[in-house]
C-alpha cells in the first residue's frame, strides 16, 4: 500500500499559494549544486486573521539554478505560487524516532504581488544542516512558531 501511495505522490502535480514563513535557506553542497528550502503558510479557506485558526505549513525545495534565482527573489512574508510534485523525506530525529515529511519538489514558482520588483537581499549560504537544525526543519509546524507568521 505504501508503494502505491508513493507512486501516486510522484505522479501528481500540486500547486500551493501562500506566504513564506521564514527567510529561505540556501545550502551549497560539495558537488557544486545548491538547494533552497522554504516553508509556505497557507490559510484555511474562510479563515480570518483573528479567528484563531492556524495556517497549514508546507515544506518546499528548489534545486540548482532555480534555487539561486529564487533565493535572490523570495523573502520572508512574500506571497508565492509554487507548483511541483510531492515527495517523502525520511530521517531520524534527535530522539531516535523515524520521521517522514512531505516536501513539494518545486518545478515552477512565481512571486505574487510585485515581489520581483523589490531589491533582493543577499541569500544566506550555509553548510549542510547539522542534525539539530534538521530536526527543527522536520517539526510539524515547519520549525516555526505561529507567532512568526507574517500575516
Amino acid at each position: 500500500m505504501n508503494d502505491l501511495i508513493a507512486q501516486l505522490l510522484r505522479a501528481s502535480q500540486h500547486r500551493i499559494i501562500g506566504r513564506i514563513g521564514n527567510e529561505p535557506e540556501l545550502k551549497f553542497f560539495q558537488s557544486g549544486t545548491c538547494k533552497l528550502q522554504l516553508s509556505v503558510a497557507v490559510n484555511k479557506p474562510g479563515a480570518k486573521r483573528d479567528d484563531g485558526q492556524k495556517p497549514d505549513w508546507f515544506k518546499a525545495e528548489l534545486w540548482g539554478d532555480e534555487a539561486q534565482s529564487a533565493a535572490d527573489t523570495l523573502h520572508k512574508g512574500d506571497l508565492v505560487d509554487v507548483t511541483g510534485r510531492i515527495s517523502t523525506d525520511t530521517w531520524t530525529n534527535r530522539n531516535g524516532e523515524q520521521v517522514t515529511d512531505l516536501v513539494v519538489k518545486v518545478e515552477q514558482w512565481a512571486p505574487i504581488g510585485g515581489q520581483a520588483a523589490k531589491p533582493a537581499a543577499p541569500a544566506r549560504a550555509t553548510a549542510p544542516a547539522p542534525a539539530a537544525a534538521a530536526a527543527a526543519w522536520g517539526s510539524s509546524t515547519g520549525g516555526f512558531d505561529d507567532s512568526e507568521v507574517p500575516f
